[in-house]
């Protein structure tokens, strides 16, 4: 017969105890997931508290009612002592609401919307596309 390493425990409790370790460490590490600022000459300890509230209500995305359709890219910049927020569209009453929960450390900067496609191709193809169907067809009249 084996002895249990721990010392007559059930593989029961182990199992648990091993379980309730695991979320302890997946809880602990959920939490310090945001980035770890720290303080510097230009950017206080208070600026930096105040930057972590400024990305916990980012991240929360209470403002808004569409909470999976906005892309949000969230960098702090503690050499200005912000947070700077890119987004590619927000509606006039979204932006008030980050402004105000975010406080006067948050900064919006929208991305350029490259989804739409250029009309150049396009363009192009109509004016050499169609030099050529007539190049042809006055080719074929000819004959």
């Amino acid at each position: 017969m084996v002895s249990s390493p721990m010392n007559g425990a059930s593989p029961r409790s182990s199992i648990a105890v091993a379980c309730i370790v695991l979320l302890l460490a997946v809880g602990g590490s959920a939490r310090a997931a945001g980035p770890q600022l720290e303080p510097t000459a230009t950017c206080p300890p208070e600026a930096i508290a105040e930057l972590h509230q400024a990305i916990d209500f980012v991240r929360s995305q209470a403002w808004t009612e569409r909470s999976g359709s906005i892309a949000i890219n969230i960098s702090p910049d503690v050499k200005a002592c912000r947070i700077v927020l890119h987004v590619g569209q927000l509606n006039p009453e979204e932006e008030a609401a980050l402004h105000a929960g975010g406080g006067s450390r948050l900064a919006i900067e929208y991305r350029r919307d490259w989804a739409r496609p250029s009309k150049l191709p396009l363009i192009l193809w109509v004016v050499f596309g169609g030099s050529a169907l007539v190049w042809v067809f006055r080719r074929a009249a000819r004959q």
